[in-house]
């Protein structure tokens, strides 16, 4: 055996919830599970005392954006603006910064919130970044990803795509504001990355992740970079694997906006978790609708203090129909981004058609977000199998606001994971980083308190609470599941791939508002130790 920890508090998180106090490493995989005392009759090169830290299952993030985090690390960062004047300094600041450079040249930003803004409660506008510059093209994109201000260069750049006029509906050209896919278009005027840049932007992050416990993710990468170029992407993903380079097992969440390039993807032979170890194809991910900070999440309803905006429907009944049977019948499985009640139930039956056409195929389809739901779909997912992809921190933020916005009564639907748990569905947790931070004990915390980071109340909506347990599970077993990848991952038992994280306290034991002050020690991947606090 190569290594011994001992003197641990290990949960297997199986479906026994076994614990143990000691742990062998062989190569790659778990080899022993016991007591101290079996621990110390096994011959090993390496003994290690855990004195008294906690084991878990490798988290788990089941729905991030790796590449658009490593994009935005270089970018303006607009999180915590404060209000628009704010953001105009800032961004002259940047501006400035950059005056050695083309005037080609993008300034980039992501991560302003209107809600947050002190002066005026509005979304930017292209008079607003024509203070910042009129010669440089600038592109400033909402935290959610579904909105952004343009300044006049870049909108009369974006107005001279070809592609364009197919995305007229999404963009106000008076204001200077894209929504949805026509916030892309941006990125086919930059001048996209070449293959070998992408790997740098690979390995300048996965440390992150791993920093926090993460040892592997669901990424949805195709979308993120200038250029989109997915074959490019892909290859760079491909031949850092090969090289023995990736520290993160990373499953890619295919996404496409167009039936036409999602068709090219899956002609060209790709098909569900093909792939190595450490990159594989996942599901073909799709978007039905917007955001609820943007108020063009889809509803059955209007929003408060409307009588006409329901959102935005980013596929027709049909269009979104003929994307999922294509993909179901080619056996790949599906998640579709969905943050509205109608969006949800619009994909739900495109699905439940799919199944019914082609038989159950056990693809594991999932939805994601699932915000706010129809009081029906939980019981219609789980008639189906649908998993559900859900983020625990979004609802520290979203919870001051989600009543004003679609009122009391849809209000009692949005969120609840609980109702999802006993009602039959395997939730898989994730952070859609950078819309959000990728802190899986954050995440936890705030799936048992349901209150935000720095709060200590009972939390909104106490009966949606996870148990300490069942929060864990989002990040460990339901992910490992999420990715057909159980026997091999997803908890610690022999003969399983050693992919563990160390914490110096046990979440199971701390008070719950406390457990995101607990440290990573050691997250291990594949039986190597990639990160270390000491």
């Amino acid at each position: 055996m190569d290594k011994i920890y001992y003197n641990g508090k290990i949960h297997s998180m199986d479906k026994d919830n076994n614990r143990y106090t000691a742990i062998g490493i062989s190569g790659n995989k778990i080899s022993f599970l016991g007591t101290n005392l079996e621990s110390q009759k096994i011959e090993t090169a390496t003994r290690i005392d855990l004195k008294g830290k906690t084991v878990l299952p490798g988290f788990i993030d089941s729905h991030l954006h790796m590449l658009n985090y490593a994009f935005l690390a270089n970018s303006y960062k607009m999180y915590d603006a404060s209000s628009i004047k704010n953001i105009i300094e800032e961004g002259r600041n940047h501006a400035y910064a950059m005056e050695g450079e083309s005037a080609n040249q993008w300034l980039y930003g992501r991560g302003w919130n209107q809600d947050n803004f002190s002066d005026e409660k509005r979304f930017l506008t292209k008079a607003d970044l024509d203070k910042i510059s009129t010669d440089r093209p600038i592109l400033f994109i909402r935290m959610c990803g579904h909105v952004a201000a343009v300044n006049s260069k870049a909108l009369e750049m974006v107005m001279k795509l070809n592609e364009t006029k197919d995305y007229m509906t999404q963009i106000d050209t008076k204001k200077g504001i894209l929504t949805e896919a026509s916030v892309k278009l941006c990125y086919n005027i930059m001048n996209p990355p070449t293959v070998e840049q992408i790997k740098q932007m690979i390995l300048s992050v996965q440390g992150d992740y791993n920093k926090a416990g993460i040892t592997a993710v669901e990424s949805d990468n195709f979308l993120s970079l200038p250029g989109r170029n997915w074959q490019n992407i892909m290859t760079a993903y491909k031949e850092l694997e090969t090289e023995k380079k990736l520290t993160l097992r990373v499953r890619e969440q295919a996404s496409f906006t167009a039936f036409d390039d999602m068709k090219e993807f899956i002609d060209s032979g790709n098909r569900t978790n093909q792939g190595g170890a450490f990159y594989k194809v996942g599901p073909i991910k799709l978007y039905q609708d917007g955001s609820l900070g943007a108020k063009t999440a889809l509803l059955n309803e209007p929003y408060g203090g409307s009588k006409a905006n329901c959102g935005i429907m980013v596929h027709s009944e049909e269009e979104l129909g003929k994307m999922v049977e294509y993909s179901y019948k080619n056996d790949m499985q599906i998640l579709t981004h969905t943050i509205g009640d109608k969006a949800s139930d619009m994909v739900c039956t495109a699905y439940e058609k799919a199944i019914q056409k082609y038989g159950d195929k056990n693809l594991r389809l999932a939805i994601n977000h699932l915000q706010f739901i129809s009081s029906d779909l939980i019981e219609r997912m789980a008639k189906s199998n649908i998993l559900a992809y859900i983020q625990p921190v979004f609802v520290a933020g979203d919870k001051n606001f989600v009543g004003k916005y679609i009122g009391p009564k849809r209000e009692k639907l949005s969120y609840i994971w609980k109702s999802m748990e006993d009602g039959g569905l395997v939730c898989c947790g994730g952070s859609d980083s950078p819309v959000e931070n990728f802190d899986i004990l954050e995440n936890i915390q705030i799936a048992v308190t349901r209150d935000g980071l720095n709060e200590k109340s009972n939390g909104w909506m106490p009966d949606q609470k996870l148990s300490i347990e069942e929060s864990i599970r989002l990040f460990t077993t339901n992910n490992a599941y999420g990715a057909f990848e159980e026997k091999s991952r997803g908890t610690i038992e022999t003969g399983k791939l050693a992919d563990i994280v160390i914490l110096d306290k046990d979440p199971f034991e701390v008070e719950p508002h406390q457990v995101n002050s607990i440290k990573i020690e050691l997250t291990m991947v594949d039986g190597e130790v990639v990160y270390h606090r000491a």
